[in-house]
């Protein structure tokens, strides 16, 4: 059944959306063949914007155009994955420090809502739903940052990350200790303290490379072999 695309606003970028998240989420897996026929069935578009999609991705490392061989979902390499990781590092921590300059209750409420919300979905065992709260509560404290341009660098860099995460259905062994990481992070905005928020926020994304490369490992034929 094609999933519903609003006509009422630009195709193209709904399209490359909707494949994004089904690469990060591994419905569409690492090493599988892109069919522009069945993805212009599903999404219920002409294959231009499919085409367009897909060429878009490739620039963000997500998919393979091999010429006179095929179009694939690239495979995870666990070294780039690592790299990005310690990229999102310095960069988070710039966004918390800068985001203390901006925080209000307001934002302090919408974040303690996130972080409950992310608790329920280790209760009821929902891995792709505390992904995505996860990810809504990093994009928070971007978006309080007001850096702008720092959100296209992490648009690419958390592409993989999040794939990566994607890859085992099981939530990462750690389990509730990023709860409370988020809410130390959170402390440390309302203190107005940027170093506090920044040590905050690099000490959980520091921890959480553990338990990325872990979760990579229950799934190596979705792995670029290291040569």
């Amino acid at each position: 059944m094609p999933v519903a695309i609003d006509r009422r606003h630009s195709v193209p970028p709904q399209v490359y959306e909707l494949l994004r998240e089904r690469i990060q989420i591994a419905e569409l897996k690492p090493g599988e063949s892109i069919n522009e026929r069945r993805l212009s069935e599903w999404l219920g578009v002409s294959r231009t914007p499919i085409r367009e999609a897909i060429r878009k991705l490739a620039g963000d490392g997500l998919i393979d155009i091999v010429p006179n061989v095929g179009t694939s979902v690239a495979l995870v390499d666990p070294k780039r994955v690592y790299e990005f990781c310690q990229i999102r590092i310095s960069l988070e921590a710039a966004a918390a420090a800068e985001a203390t300059k901006h925080f209000t209750s307001t934002i302090g409420r919408q974040l303690d809502q996130l972080i409950e919300e992310q608790d329920a979905t280790i209760d009821a065992g929902d891995a792709v739903r505390n992904i995505k709260v996860d990810t809504e509560f990093h994009q928070l404290i971007h978006r309080t940052s007001r850096f702008t341009t720092m959100a296209d660098f992490l648009q690419r860099v958390m592409g993989e990350i999040v794939r990566a995460r994607h890859l085992s259905i099981k939530l990462p062994g750690r389990l509730r200790e990023p709860i409370k990481e988020h809410k130390a992070i959170v402390a440390g905005l309302r203190s107005g303290n940027p170093a506090t928020a920044a040590e905050a926020m690099r000490t959980h994304l520091d921890r959480s490379i553990t338990s990325i490369m872990q979760v990579m490992k229950t799934n190596p034929a979705f792995l670029v072999v290291d040569g």
